[in-house]
C-alpha cells in the first residue's frame, strides 16, 4: 500500500468532468493530506523544505499516467 493512496483518492474525487485548475484541486482535504505528507517527508537529510503543493503536483502527474485523469488547456478533468 502506497503512502500516497489516500491523497490520490482525494485528488481523483475532487476532479470531475468540468475542468479544474490546480488551485481548485489543492484545497480542503487534499491540502490537509499533502501538508501532513510534507511534514512526514521533511527530514534533516532532505535539501530544503518539502512543501505540500509540490506533493500534489507530483501526484497529479502520477495519477495522470495511470489514466484516471487528464490535463486540458483549461484544467484537470476525469479521463
Amino acid at each position: 500500500m502506497s503512502k500516497f493512496q489516500k491523497l490520490d483518492a482525494l485528488i481523483v474525487a475532487s476532479i470531475d468532468a468540468t475542468p479544474k485548475k490546480f488551485a481548485a484541486v489543492n484545497t480542503g482535504a487534499v491540502r490537509e493530506e499533502s501538508e501532513r505528507l510534507a511534514r512526514e517527508e521533511c527530514r534533516p537529510t532532505t535539501f530544503g523544505e518539502v512543501v505540500g503543493w509540490r506533493i500534489v503536483d507530483r501526484r497529479l502527474q502520477a495519477v495522470r499516467k495511470t489514466g484516471k485523469i487528464r490535463s486540458t488547456s483549461k484544467g484537470w478533468v476525469r479521463a
